[in-house]
C-alpha cells in the first residue's frame, strides 16, 4: 500500500516512540548488548582482512543516506583503485554470493541499491551476499585487478561484526539524532547508541546546507567523539532531473527550470521522501505523492494506479519525479506503461561536505586505502619465481647481488607502501633469481627506525614477504663489536637478540599473522645455527656467534654505552634487524641472522668511526659471507 497527498509545507520530524513497545525494547537490548559482549569477549571471532574494507552504516533503520555516501567514496576511490561494493542487497531473491554481470544481473539479482550503483558506475564491482565474509573472499578472488589495488566498501554493514573492517564510517540522520532515539521496536536504533564508539568517522547527515559553525559545536558536544574519532557534515546536493528512458533531445533539466505551474508526481519507495519534497517544492506547489515503504518492490497494481494518477493532472504540464533508487526499479519494470516512459524523470543526489572540509575528509579516506593495500596481489602479479626464502642484505653487503642468477627485479617506486631508504649504501629495490640452487627473494636497501620511519613502515616488507609464501628469512648487517674476543670483518651468527629500540613492532592492535603474545625463546632457528657452523667448518671459514643488540641510532655508540651493552649481555651492537626479526616470528618465519664486525667497542681498540669505514669493513668480509649464505641457502 502507499500513501497519497496533496503536500503541504512538512514539519520538521520527531523520532516516533512507541511507548507501550518498550518491554520489547528492553528484551532486544539485552539480545544485542549480549551479541555484541561476545564479539568483543572474542567469543563470537571478528575477521580481518589483507586488503583495505570500509564499512559504511548506521545504528538507525534506514534515511540516512547510506547509498549518497556509498557513491562518494566510489567517485573518491575508483580512478587510483578496484572498487567492490559489497551489499546484504536486501529484498533480492537470488541466495548467496552474486556479483553484477553485464546483461545478466537485474535487481532480482542483487537488490535495488547496489543495482543503482552498478548502472551508474558501471566499471567497479557489485556483489551481493549476506555472509559478507564469504563475499569478501569471492571478490578478492573473482574481482582482482592486477593493475590497481584492491578496495572494499561494505555498504550497510555497521552491525555486521563477522568483518572486522579497517575503517567504519558511521552515518547519522540530522534530523533525527540518536540522542533522541531509542531501541527498536519503541524507536528506530538497531543498537544502543553507545555503538557509535566503534566509528572510526562519523558523519551528520542530511544537515541544512546553511548549517552554521555554532550548530555544528553544539552537534559535537551532543555525540561527544573520543579523541581519535572524527565528525563530518554532509548535505544532500541535487543535481539534474533526467529522462530514465532516453528520448535523444532534452533529456535533462534543472530543477530550477520546473515552472510554477507544473504539476509533479512524485513516486518514492525510500525511507524518508522529506527532503525531495521539499526541494521540489521550491519550483512549484503542484506535487502530489505515491509514498511507498522503502525497498518496495512495484507491482501491476502500483503500476496502474500510476498511469491513472498522472493522466488526471492537466495535460502539457504533467512530469513523474523519482529517486535513483526507485528509477531502477521502473527501467525494467515489465507492467509500466509505455505512453509514460518519456514523462518519468529521476532527480539524482550527491553529497556535498560542509565546513570546507571536503579536502580533509578525501585525504583521510586516501590514506587509509594506500597504507593498508594488499601489495602481495600487485607483486605476485609480477613474479616470476615462487621463492619461500628471502634475504635482507644490509650495509655494504648489496654486492651478494652479483651471485643471484636469473634474476629480475622491481624498485621499490614501484611497489605500492615501500618506503625509500635514504642511507647511502643502501639500494631500494627487490631482487628475484636463485642463489645457490634456489629461488630466493633478496631485500637490497632496508628501512631504518632513525630515518624517521616508524616501526610498522620499517617492519612493512617482512609482512609483504610473509603474504608472498616465505619461509625462512636471512637477515645481515654491520655491527660492533662489544665482545673483546673479536676483531673487525668477524663474521658473528646471531644465536638471541636485545630489542633496545624505543619501540616495540607489534604495539596496537594485533595484525592476525600471529598471536598477540608471540614466543620468541628461539627468535633465531638453532638448527640453521648449527647447519652453519658445520658449513665454515667445511670452508675452514672462521665463525664467531653472540647476542645483537638492537639501538634505535643514528649515532655510533660512546665508549660508556659499549660498556653498558657489554654488562647487558650483547656481543655486538647496531642499528637494525631487531624489528624484523620480530616480526618475522610474529609472522611464523624462521630466521638465520649474521653480523659483520666492523668495528669495535671494546676498551683499548675503540677509535673514531665513519660510515664510509663500516661500509669498507663491510665489503671486506663479502667473500665469506656469501660463501656460507649460498650454501645455507642450499641446504634449507
Amino acid at each position: 500500500m502507499y500513501n497519497s497527498s496533496n503536500h503541504t509545507k512538512m514539519k520538521k520530524e520527531k523520532p516516533r516512540i512507541y511507548v507501550p513497545l518498550l518491554p520489547f525494547s528492553a528484551l532486544y537490548g539485552m539480545a544485542v548488548w549480549l551479541r555484541n559482549k561476545l564479539f568483543d569477549w572474542d567469543i563470537l571471532k571478528s575477521r580481518s582482512f589483507r586488503i583495505p574494507v570500509i564499512c559504511v552504516g548506521n545504528i538507525t533503520v534506514g534515511g540516512t543516506g547510506k547509498t549518497p555516501h556509498t557513491e562518494y567514496l566510489i567517485r573518491l576511490l575508483k580512478d587510483e583503485f578496484s572498487v567492490c561494493v559489497l551489499s546484504r542487497g536486501y529484498k533480492r531473491k537470488s541466495k548467496g554470493f552474486v556479483m553484477a554481470e553485464k546483461g545478466k544481473s537485474t535487481i532480482e539479482d542483487i537488490g535495488d541499491e547496489p543495482f543503482q550503483m552498478w548502472q551508474k558506475f558501471p566499471d567497479i564491482n557489485v556483489a551481493a551476499d549476506s555472509d559478507r565474509c564469504n563475499g569478501i573472499d569471492n571478490l578478492i578472488v573473482k574481482a582482482g585487478n592486477r593493475d590497481k589495488k584492491q578496495v572494499i566498501v561494505l555498504d550497510d554493514a555497521y552491525q555486521h561484526r563477522y568483518v572486522k573492517a579497517g575503517m567504519y564510517i558511521l552515518l547519522i540522520d540530522y534530523n533525527r539524532r540518536i540522542r533522541h532515539d531509542t531501541l527498536l521496536p519503541t524507536g528506530r536504533l538497531r543498537e544502543p547508541a553507545s555503538g557509535k564508539s566503534r566509528a572510526d568517522i562519523i558523519i551528520v547527515s542530511k544537515c541544512p546546507e546553511n548549517l552554521c559553525s555554532e550548530e555544528m559545536d553544539r552537534l559535537r558536544s551532543e555525540i561527544s567523539p573520543t579523541a581519535e574519532q572524527e565528525v563530518f557534515f554532509t548535505y544532500m546536493k541535487y543535481g539534474n532531473l533526467y529522462r530514465i528512458f532516453r528520448q535523444g533531445n532534452n533529456d535533462e533539466m534543472k530543477p530550477e527550470d520546473i515552472s510554477p505551474d507544473r504539476h509533479i508526481l512524485l513516486l518514492t519507495g525510500i525511507a524518508s521522501p522529506k527532503a525531495i519534497t521539499e526541494k521540489l517544492r521550491q519550483y512549484t506547489g503542484n506535487i502530489e505523492s505515491m509514498v511507498f515503504a522503502d525497498h518496495h518492490n512495484f507491482n501491476r497494481e502500483d503500476m496502474e494506479t500510476l498511469r491513472n494518477r498522472f493522466m488526471s493532472m492537466p495535460e502539457g504540464r504533467r512530469m513523474i519525479i523519482t529517486t535513483e533508487k526507485d528509477a531502477a526499479r521502473l527501467t525494467t519494470h515489465p507492467h509500466l506503461s509505455e505512453e509514460l516512459k518519456p514523462y518519468i524523470y529521476a532527480l539524482p543526489v550527491e553529497v556535498s561536505f560542509l565546513n570546507n572540509e571536503t579536502i580533509k575528509f578525501n585525504k583521510k579516506i586516501t590514506e587509509y586505502v594506500r597504507k593498508n593495500s594488499r601489495n602481495s596481489s600487485i607483486l605476485k602479479a609480477r613474479m616470476q619465481t615462487n621463492p619461500e626464502t628471502a634475504i635482507i642484505l644490509g650495509t655494504g653487503l648489496g654486492s651478494l647481488v652479483h651471485d643471484i642468477t636469473d634474476k629480475y627485479e622491481i624498485p621499490y617506486s614501484e611497489i605500492p607502501n615501500f618506503p625509500v631508504s635514504t642511507v647511502e649504501g643502501h639500494s631500494g629495490k627487490l631482487i628475484f633469481g636463485k642463489l645457490g640452487g634456489k629461488d630466493i627473494l633478496a631485500m637490497q636497501g632496508r628501512f631504518h627506525y632513525y630515518e624517521g620511519y616508524s616501526m610498522k613502515e620499517v617492519t612493512f616488507p617482512v609482512r609483504v614477504m610473509r603474504e608472498l609464501g616465505i619461509k625462512t628469512l636471512f637477515v645481515s648487517n654491520a655491527a660492533g663489536g662489544t665482545n673483546p674476543d673479536f676483531e673487525i670483518g668477524d663474521l658473528m651468527v646471531i644465536t638471541d637478540h636485545i630489542n633496545f629500540f624505543p619501540d616495540n613492532p607489534l604495539r596496537g592492535k594485533n595484525i592476525d599473522y600471529g598471536p598477540r603474545f608471540p614466543d620468541m625463546s628461539e627468535a633465531y632457528s638453532h638448527e640453521l645455527i648449527e647447519k652453519a657452523f658445520e658449513i665454515a667448518a667445511e670452508k675452514g671459514i672462521k665463525l664467531q656467534k653472540g647476542v645483537y643488540i638492537g639501538t634505535q641510532g643514528p649515532t655510533f655508540e660512546t665508549p660508556a654505552e659499549y660498556k653498558m651493552f657489554r654488562i647487558l649481555g650483547a656481543d655486538a651492537v647496531g642499528m637494525s634487524t631487531v624489528p624484523e626479526v620480530i616480526v618475522a616470528n610474529h609472522c611464523g618465519i624462521r630466521v638465520f641472522g649474521v653480523s659483520v664486525i666492523t668495528d669495535l667497542g671494546v676498551e683499548g681498540k675503540i677509535v673514531e668511526v665513519s660510515h664510509e669505514e663500516v661500509q669498507k669493513a663491510a665489503d671486506a668480509a663479502q667473500p665469506r659471507m656469501t660463501s656460507i649464505m649460498k650454501e645455507l641457502i642450499n641446504r634449507v
